[in-house]
């Protein structure tokens, strides 16, 4: 097991520009193959998000982690909703450095906390498999334009092989991918 740090310009993650005043996702990691991705609940957020006239977004948006499985349409929403506000206050190098980093965590909400909890079931905490993806969401009065050049995220993921997924307590079961 090993920890990536995923952002913007990581590999498997997709930037696609949001809808203005819609729940849409501006960032999609798809899990490759052979390879297990989880989330902490309690992990920092690094996020800066602007509009097509390179204007930073405001607290009147909200932005949440959320996943979806390789079949079906649901997405579940894992992390609770946070307001664009607690980001736009700071500089994304202060946002890196661990003494601001209370506010900007990524936690979980008591249905994926239940998710994790329950043998078999698929949760972003105990480990989501190849084709899964982890989407952030933002919801605002702007839509994110992913090509102004201080566009960024990072947060940290457990990235695991099928193999030590399987070995881990809890995972006894097979690898599902789509």
């Amino acid at each position: 097991m090993r920890t990536e740090q995923i952002s913007n310009t990581y590999e498997y993650v997709v930037n696609t520009d949001s809808v203005a005043n819609a729940a849409t996702p501006f960032a999609t990691l798809t899990v490759p193959a052979g390879r297990v991705y989880r989330v902490k609940d309690g992990t920092p957020l690094m996020l800066k998000l602007f509009d097509s006239t390179g204007t930073e977004f405001t607290g009147a948006a909200n932005v949440w982690m959320s996943w979806k499985a390789p079949v079906g349409q649901t997405v579940y929403q894992a992390g609770a909703t946070m307001n664009y506000g607690i980001f736009a206050r700071i500089s994304a190098s202060d946002q890196e450095n661990i003494n601001y980093q209370g506010r900007r965590l990524i936690t979980f909400d008591s249905d994926e906390l239940a998710r994790a909890a329950t043998p078999g079931a698929e949760s972003i905490i105990t480990g989501l498999t190849a084709d899964y993806q982890i989407l952030l969401y933002v919801q605002g009065p702007s839509a994110v334009d992913v090509t102004q050049s201080n566009y960024a995220f990072n947060f940290s993921a457990e990235v695991l092989s099928n193999q030590e997924y399987l070995k881990g307590s809890g995972n006894k079961g097979s690898i599902v991918s789509g």
